[in-house]
């Protein structure tokens, strides 16, 4: 299956240097496939952010899906 956008966030707590809390709920990291992207090279993106830049998915992970269908 092709997908024709993708977008994903990586949200959480982002220290800053020059304070003692960290800002909660800040977008850590952005990757967005405006181009599309096959189902499968998405699914091995996941797993290689997972496996080779330390984003340990133990919180809560959304997918919203939408399938428009085009009538011909």
């Amino acid at each position: 299956m092709y997908i024709d956008k993708a977008s994903i966030e990586i949200i959480g707590n982002k220290w800053e240097e020059e304070k003692e809390k960290p800002n909660k709920n800040s977008v850590l990291n952005s990757f967005n496939f405006d181009d599309g992207i096959h189902a499968k090279d998405l699914a091995k993106f996941l797993e290689h952010l997972q496996e080779e830049h330390n984003h340990k998915f133990c919180g809560d992970v959304d997918c919203h899906i939408t399938i428009r269908q085009r009538d011909y």
